[in-house]
């Protein structure tokens, strides 16, 4: 059994990391048997050490060790790994005879892909932080969310969401980054990243678009937009992969 850290979600949301959903696709993608174990926001640095499980990288200082979810502790082979990539490369070795995450030959391109990403769709962000806390985050990790982020960026998190025009354009910066990654994706020959054959980056994407849906609301303007844009891609997208989509507790 795998124990999947995740971060309580208000519900009836279950999971309050729009992060976690990457691991979550991997491990239901390879069908192995996993819980979640729910922390707060403020006391995933506690629970993690608890358990042994080590920070997936350093905070902004470069010097302090951060804790993140996802995180996980297979029991069956004692190892503990954080961060999602990290994860789905373990699993892909811990666990050779399920689906591949990376199959041979892709492991340079994923990687690429991975790191290019977040800034394709960097746009995106002051808009969909400050909503994280209120939507998807139960009071006390709310109130630590909105804290930290405050503090790192020098002003309360609310005011990095843009308003009127400044928000019609930092929209339209949204738009063309998913225009850019469409261009990429248009020179598949199939649904996925390569081809017919789902790949770790096709959950990267999936999780993505799984939170926007769910910070925005299914019926929103923003997700309404997203859902037209680039012929149907990004709807496509989650309907390919919804299968996979589910949270185990």
């Amino acid at each position: 059994m795998i124990t999947l850290y995740d971060i309580t979600g208000k519900p009836p949301i279950k999971t309050g990391s729009p992060n976690v959903w990457k691991t979550r696709y991997v491990l239901n993608y390879k069908k192995l048997p996993h819980k979640t174990i729910f922390v707060e926001f403020p006391d995933i640095e506690d629970e993690l050490k608890k358990a042994g499980i080590p920070p997936s990288g350093k905070k902004p200082d470069g010097v302090t060790p951060h804790y993140t979810c996802p995180s996980i502790i297979d029991d069956a082979t004692g190892a503990v790994v954080s961060d999602s990539y990290k994860i789905a490369e373990y699993l892909d070795k811990a666990y050779p005879d399920t689906p591949k995450l990376f199959p041979p030959g892709t492991e340079a391109l994923q990687a690429a892909f991975y790191d290019h990403f977040p800034q394709v769709l960097a746009p995106l962000w002051p808009i969909v932080l400050p909503r994280v806390p209120r939507v998807v985050m139960d009071e006390r990790s709310a109130e630590h969310y909105i804290r930290m982020y405050s503090e790192r960026f020098g002003m309360p998190l609310a005011q990095m969401e843009p308003v009127g025009e400044e928000r019609v354009a930092a929209w339209a910066k949204v738009k063309a980054g998913f225009g850019q990654l469409d261009g990429w994706l248009s020179k598949s020959s199939g649904p996925f990243i390569m081809g017919d054959t789902v790949t770790f980056v096709d959950f990267v994407v999936a999780s993505t678009l799984h939170s926007l849906r769910t910070l925005f609301g299914e019926n929103s303007e923003e997700w309404r937009d997203i859902d037209g844009w680039n012929d149907g891609r990004w709807a496509g997208i989650l309907k390919n992969l919804k299968e996979y989509a589910s949270v185990e507790i």
